[in-house]
């Protein structure tokens, strides 16, 4: 059999279940080795077909598994669900009953592992296999301190997206977040997940919109910690605090633009809220991109780098607006509705996310092209959810919702589905996804 794939093109929802099966039953993958086929999922393809896969538990071969947490097969097979792009069928071992079930739901491979816990140390053992020739077409091990190995189970979730679909997952990305657990609005990082949260701040301050500054490693955040508030940088590693850069004014709400390494934000020098850029690395002088009697804030960067989204009450009420990357061509792109804020590009470029106030005073989640079109509603059920962010794939967003009461972060697909709830202390608010 030969299968000829363009790279860089993007398949259909069909195709991408199709393509699956044919790379399958081509032996095109083995050992954890794949050959260059670049499959693109777009999203608009939110609802392709899911890959089917067989799969068994992970069991602990050597050492006491009540020393973790969590069970490595269940974070695996919650990555793996999480992922949207499989479809994922259990059994307790391989024979002929569990192959029997694994076809009927149409897999033409399955998943096993296992792990030990011995000295402090971990090793993982992960496979993908061909149903009927016992091939493996992934194979990877792992090892390293035991403190590593949720770590580990979430690079090899992000291997078989890469390898099955040309893109990388994000089992390994991060949300930097406020939370008012401790009685203060600090800023903290966790997993994707929910799990691993780490305290960046403990200055008993006001610490508000963090976001990454590329990567996972830094994020800058706004922080009332010397009165006015400004700008400060985190280093996740070390949770070292430095100021980022000064204007001797208020500012808020930082966006970046990994294309071209800047920042954009809004400042208000005069007493009123504009919007300004200036060079990521903190030199370099600030350019001005609004100059209006309205209250501009909340821009968040195309993923190109040439455009600008954002907030302004110019017209009366608080709108989305989209200009040039000067500040040039500004246009108006929501006028239904009484507020629409905290927009943010999709990493794909095709969609924008935003919170707007619906006819029961609370908030809910819209997406819309940036042309204002398509709008789409994404939350319901009750209470407010707002501050929406991207997942690096632009397959997830992440929010804040009161929908239990205390604000808390929740996550779900870009198309709305599949919600489920990331944080439990209360308090918890203002979400941003780090990139892959």
């Amino acid at each position: 059999m030969k299968v000829s794939i363009q790279a860089g093109k993007s398949v259909s929802p069909l195709g991408a279940k199709v393509l699956a099966a044919a790379v399958f039953t081509a032996g095109f993958f083995w050992a954890g080795q794949a050959w260059a086929a670049d499959v693109v999922i777009t999203s608009e393809q939110q609802s392709a077909d899911l890959v089917p896969l067989g799969f068994l538990d992970i069991p602990c071969l050597n050492g006491d598994p009540a020393q973790l947490p969590y069970r490595p097969g269940a974070v695996l097979h919650d990555d793996l669900s999480f992922s949207g792009r499989f479809r994922l069928t259990k059994a307790a071992r391989f024979d002929s009953s569990s192959k029997t079930l694994f076809v009927q739901d149409g897999a033409l491979a399955y998943l096993q592992g296992n792990y030990t816990l011995v000295g402090g140390q971990f090793t993982l053992d992960c496979e993908v296999l061909d149903i009927d020739t016992q091939e493996p077409i992934i194979r990877k091990k792992y090892s390293g301190s035991q403190s590593g190995l949720r770590d580990a189970v979430h690079q090899f979730a992000d291997e078989m997206v890469w390898q099955l679909f040309g893109e990388r997952g994000i089992a390994r990305t991060k949300l930097t977040i406020v939370s008012k657990h401790s009685g203060n609005k600090e800023i903290v990082v966790m997993d994707y997940d929910g799990f691993g949260t780490q305290a960046l701040t403990r200055n008993k301050s006001i610490n508000l919109t963090p976001i990454f500054l590329g990567g996972k490693d830094k994020v800058i955040f706004t922080s009332y910690l010397k009165g006015t508030p400004n700008f400060y940088l985190a280093d996740v590693t070390s949770a070292k605090i430095t100021p980022y850069f000064s204007t001797g004014f208020m500012c808020s709400a930082p966006g970046y633009n990994k294309m071209d390494k800047e920042v954009v934000y809004a400042a208000s020098k005069d007493g009123n809220s504009e919007i300004y850029r200036r060079p990521a690395d903190a030199t370099g002088k600030a350019t001005r991109l609004t100059f209006n009697g309205g209250i501009d804030t909340s821009p968040s960067w195309s993923p190109n780098g040439y455009e600008i989204v954002f907030m302004s009450d110019r017209s009366g009420k608080p709108m989305l607006y989209v200009m040039d990357r000067d500040g040039a061509n500004v246009r108006r792109i929501t006028y239904d509705g009484d507020y629409y804020g905290s927009p943010t590009w999709s990493p794909k470029g095709d969609r924008i996310a935003c919170s707007s106030l619906d006819e029961g005073n609370n908030f809910s989640i819209w997406t819309l092209s940036p042309d204002g079109k398509d709008a789409r509603k994404l939350t319901s059920g009750g209470g407010s959810n707002e501050s929406p962010t991207w997942s690096p794939d632009g397959r997830h967003i992440a929010f804040m919702s009161t929908r239990t009461g205390s604000p808390e972060i929740w996550v779900m697909r870009a198309d709305g589905t599949n919600p489920r709830r990331l944080s439990f202390t209360g308090g918890n608010s203002m979400p941003s996804w780090s990139d892959f």
